[in-house]
């Protein structure tokens, strides 16, 4: 049986994020000082993703990162759905992305699912096959320690409260935003500049987020088109997250050395 480190799937997500939630422009992450006061307006600062996904038993959440630009025909689309029990040690990952480069070009897909249950993690798709690799005990605390020192959270600038919502079962303050220095440094316009977020008022976690960043060098030049949200749903409901039967068999199978 192959045993290595194994990237945990949870650092996989974060630097995925990471990657997709850094744009290019001037505007701090989280601006706590520019928040318009509304009364009582509650606090917007979010925990990291990485404590607010530890806090939960079980979630399901899907993050989309879409891109168009700067030709109409060039975009790209990553869609990852992940299901976590944190009770059980247990997630699944899906990750698929398609993109395009040039006109007239067949997209290029993959697709990849990732299980993870306790030391073990079996990673592929049914037409390239599965993979599986264990990780011993001190391999698993190191992967444990590795994926807490990374605490991303998402790009808010200027939060506005706008109210408290019930979203997806649950009890979330709901703010607007707008990244700061959009256009500043490429003297860009800003055609769409527009960000939502929901978070739990018990956990301050980020339930839902939205952000959708248009830009071009003038109104009838190619546009940059941009879109990423984040939704959480199925909190601390059951979830049971097993290893499917080609995942049993791939780790039946010695590698060659």
């Amino acid at each position: 049986m192959k045993s290595r480190m194994i990237i945990p799937v949870s650092l996989l997500v974060m630097l995925t994020l990471a990657c997709s939630l850094t744009p290019a422009i001037s505007g701090t992450p989280t601006d706590q000082g520019s928040i318009v006061d509304k009364g009582n307006s509650p606090d917007p600062i979010p925990v990291s993703l990485n404590e607010g996904l530890a806090s939960l038993n079980s979630y399901q959440m899907t993050v989309i990162f879409n891109s168009i630009g700067p030709n109409p025909a060039q975009s790209s689309t990553t869609n990852i759905q992940r299901q976590r029990s944190n009770d059980t040690n247990a997630s699944s990952t899906s990750i698929k992305t398609t993109s395009i480069k040039t006109v007239g070009e067949d997209p290029a897909n993959s697709d990849t699912t990732i299980y993870q249950i306790g030391n073990d993690q079996c990673s592929g798709n049914p037409t390239d096959g599965w993979s599986w690799t264990s990780s011993t005990p001190a391999e698993a605390e190191m992967q444990g320690l590795i994926t807490n020192m990374i605490g991303l959270t998402p790009l808010i600038d200027h939060p506005v409260f706008v109210a408290a919502e019930t979203l997806n079962g649950i009890p979330t303050n709901h703010f607007t935003f707008k990244v700061s220095g959009l256009g500043a440094s490429s003297g860009s316009v800003v055609n769409i500049n527009q960000g939502d977020y929901w978070l739990a008022i018990d956990g301050k976690y980020i339930v839902k987020y939205n952000l959708v960043v248009e830009t071009s060098m003038s109104a009838d030049s190619e546009i940059l088109h941009e879109e990423i949200s984040i939704e959480m749903n199925q909190i601390n409901q059951p979830v049971n997250i097993i290893f499917p039967q080609s995942c049993l068999d791939a780790s039946l199978v010695t590698p060659t050395p």
